[in-house]
């Protein structure tokens, strides 16, 4: 009688537990994705057939399927659910992505607003429309100053998987150039425009979902971050409204990170959840450490220092035929 309580106890057990199910959240920097025509409101002319960089039909081609096939090994067997993507340049190479390439069979559609930045260069989001239903989107100007024409940040909100709502962000902050110090007032800019609207968004429900992606043009201790987005580590009490980096674990880790400078790895491509989405308080939950993926297709010898770094397609004005200068990143959401 006992074994026979017992056996009705588990049946019953194992018939009301739910499996959970994986979102894979990716983002990829893939380096000047431009079509070859010109476009007269935009510094594009170099990647054009005339350009200076000769940039034809075929090596246009070329880049789309290599794309493709990252974000593939990204999914590791399963397509991912979403895919932020910066450095492309319009709609149209985004539909040439996932219409024309292996992703048609993930059954993507796109999200992307054209941003004020002088090369034309956007950001975007990829997602499965039948794992993801957007509810809203917004492209989020940084600045009107003349000075930072830059990408605007893209917003878009949704239902995962039919079971709650996340409020992502894909982000490319401005570059360091003229120097880090000097430049990170820029960054700072940016970050306070997405920093402002996840307070919006956390005053009316501070157990939200966030989830903010992007080339931060910043390592994750750097002050557009940490003072600013007020970004931590995902270690000890978590709160709900605070936001984690899950790339802190990379940080100061020469050996390993989505973008090489100078024979160091450095990871500058962040994925940055809120509390809510680690310590339970949410339906979607994340990894507290993002995944850099990096098969060795993606890699090539680094002949000026030791070790290997991004296989990348151009090296200066020379056509190098490789992928991008940086490598995918990604964390896994549980629901």
């Amino acid at each position: 009688m006992r074994i026979f309580i017992l056996f009705i106890v588990l049946l019953v057990t194992t018939g009301t537990t739910t499996a959970q199910e994986q979102a894979r959240m990716v983002f990829y920097n893939v380096e000047n994705l431009f079509d070859p025509s010109d476009d007269p409101d935009t510094n594009d002319e170099e990647f054009t057939p005339e350009g200076r960089l000769h940039w034809t039909r075929a090596r246009y081609t070329d880049k789309l399927l290599k794309i493709a096939e990252v974000l593939e090994a990204a999914g590791s067997g399963e397509w991912p659910v979403g895919i932020g993507l910066c450095e492309v340049e319009n709609r149209k190479v985004l539909e040439d992505l996932t219409e024309k390439s292996i992703l048609v069979k993930g059954g993507y559609r796109i999200v992307h607003a054209e941003s004020p930045d002088r090369r034309g260069i956007d950001v975007a989001f990829l997602y499965r429309a039948a794992l993801f239903e957007p509810l809203r989107t917004a492209s989020l100007p940084v600045s009107e100053d003349t000075l930072l024409y830059t990408r605007d940040i893209l917003y878009v909100s949704g239902i995962l998987r039919g079971k709650d709502t996340l409020h992502l962000f894909v982000c490319h902050f401005p570059s360091m150039t003229g120097g880090e110090l000097q430049s990170e007032w820029k960054r700072k800019e940016a970050a306070r425009v997405v920093r402002s609207r996840v307070d919006s968004i956390q005053r009316v429900n501070p157990s939200a979902a966030v989830l903010i992606m992007g080339d931060l043009n910043g390592k994750a201790d750097r002050p557009a971050q940490r003072e600013v987005l007020k970004t931590r580590a995902p270690k000890g009490r978590i709160r709900d409204s605070y936001l984690y980096n899950t790339g802190y674990h990379l940080l100061n880790n020469a050996a390993a990170g989505s973008y090489r400078y100078r024979g160091n790895w450095q990871t500058i491509d962040h994925l940055i959840v809120s509390g809510a989405m680690l310590n339970g308080k949410s339906p979607i939950q994340a990894d507290r450490r993002l995944t850099v993926c990096a098969p060795s297709f993606l890699l090539e010898e680094d002949k000026s220092h030791f070790g290997f770094k991004p296989f990348r397609t151009y090296l200066g004005f020379r056509y190098h035929g490789g992928y991008s200068d940086h490598l995918p990143v990604y964390v896994d959401l549980f629901l």
